[in-house]
C-alpha cells in the first residue's frame, strides 16, 4: 500500500492528524496508509475520490441561496467554518457528502437536503411536546430545541469519519444543552464511581414508568455528583491548611504525602479530584450536568423519541431522536 501513497495523500494526511477525526470503527488513524485505505474502502479507488472531491469542493465554495435576511452560504453551514479551516472543511464535507449519498442516493442534492434543515416530522413532533399541558406546567418560555447538523456520529469527541449523525438528517434534536451534558462512558463511569451509585441505562425507555426511573436515578446521580466534589474540596483543603501549619509548627521541611505533593505543583483540588477528567466536568462540577425536568422527558418518550441517555457510545443527556 505505501507505493500507492501520493504527496497528494500525504498532504491530506497532515491535515487529517489536526482534526478529531477517528474512522467508522472508533480507531485513530495510525498513518496515512491507515487513513488513506480507509478512505479507498468508502469512496472507492484513488480517481473516484480525486473526481469526487473535486465536485465536493466546488459545491461547497460555489453554493448559496437567498433568505429573508440576505445571502447564505453551504459553508456556513458545515463544521470547520473558521477563516483558517478551509482545508480541514473541506475534507470534512466530503466526508459529510459521500454519507449522504450513501444514505439516500447518488442523485441526492446534498445542499438542497442540508437547506431545509429539521424534517417536517421532527418539526410538527417538538411543536406537539411543546404544547402539551404537563410541559407548558414546568416551562414558562419555550425549551430551546435545536441541534441539526450536517455532520458524523461523534464519539469522544471525535467525529467518525463514513458516518452520517442523526442530526444531519432531521430526525434528533437537542434540547437544552448548555445545561445538560454529553458524557463519553468513560466520563459517566467516573462520575459513577466518584458518587459510588450505578445506573442501568440500557432497556428503561420503552414504558413511561421505566423511563421516569430512569430520570429519577440520573437526578440523584447529577446531585451526589454535586455534593461530592463540593465535599471532597472542603477536605483537601483543610488537609492542606493542616499540613502548612504542621510544616511551620515543626519548621522542618519533610516530603509532603502523595495526594499533597500536588498542592507544591500548583493543582487545585478540584484538578485533583476529576483528574484527566478536569477539562470536561469541571464545567458541571457546582451546578451539575442534567437539568431536564420530568416532564418534558416524559413526554419526548410519549411522542416516540429515543433518549441519549441510553445510548452504549455517550450518555448524551441533551440528545433525542425521532424513531423512523
Amino acid at each position: 500500500m505505501s507505493n500507492a501513497i501520493t504527496d497528494a495523500d500525504k498532504a491530506e494526511f497532515d491535515i487529517i492528524k489536526k482534526m478529531p477525526v477517528f474512522d467508522s470503527r472508533r480507531r485513530s488513524y495510525r498513518n496515512v496508509n491507515h487513513y488513506v485505505s480507509d478512505r479507498t474502502l468508502y469512496f472507492g479507488p484513488p480517481s473516484a475520490y480525486t473526481t469526487f472531491a473535486a465536485e465536493s469542493d466546488a459545491e461547497l465554495a460555489n453554493t448559496k441561496w437567498m433568505t429573508k435576511s440576505g445571502t447564505q452560504n453551504l459553508k456556513s453551514m458545515i463544521e470547520f467554518n473558521g477563516k483558517s479551516e478551509a482545508q480541514k472543511q473541506q475534507i470534512f464535507y466530503r466526508w459529510v457528502r459521500k454519507a449522504y449519498k450513501v444514505k439516500y442516493g447518488d442523485d441526492t442534492d446534498v445542499p438542497a437536503l442540508i437547506r431545509r434543515g429539521m424534517s417536517q416530522k421532527l418539526y410538527y413532533k417538538i411543536i406537539e411536546v411543546r404544547g402539551s399541558v404537563r410541559v407548558k406546567n414546568v416551562h414558562h418560555e419555550k425549551f430551546h430545541a435545536g441541534g441539526f447538523n450536517p455532520r458524523p456520529i461523534k464519539f469522544s469527541n471525535h467525529y467518525l469519519l463514513g458516518t452520517l449523525s442523526e442530526h444531519g438528517t432531521g430526525m434528533a434534536v437537542d434540547i437544552d444543552d448548555a445545561q445538560n451534558a454529553q458524557l463519553t462512558t468513560k466520563e459517566w463511569e467516573f462520575i459513577e464511581n466518584l458518587v459510588g451509585k450505578h445506573v442501568v441505562r440500557s432497556g428503561r425507555w420503552d414504558t413511561e414508568t421505566a423511563a421516569e426511573g430512569l430520570w429519577k436515578d440520573i437526578v440523584e446521580v447529577n446531585s451526589l455528583f454535586v455534593k461530592k466534589v463540593a465535599d471532597e474540596i472542603k477536605r483537601i483543603e483543610k488537609e492542606r491548611i493542616e499540613k502548612e501549619k504542621t510544616d511551620k509548627e515543626k519548621a522542618v521541611v519533610k516530603p509532603a504525602p502523595p495526594h499533597l505533593t500536588k498542592v507544591h505543583k500548583g493543582i487545585t483540588p478540584l484538578q485533583e479530584i476529576l483528574g484527566k477528567h478536569f477539562e470536561r466536568l469541571s464545567p458541571w462540577a457546582t451546578t451539575g450536568f442534567f437539568h431536564l425536568p420530568l416532564e418534558l422527558v416524559l413526554e419526548l418518550q410519549a411522542h416516540g423519541f429515543t433518549w441519549g441517555a441510553t445510548f452504549t457510545t455517550n450518555v448524551d443527556l441533551h440528545h433525542f431522536e425521532l424513531h423512523k
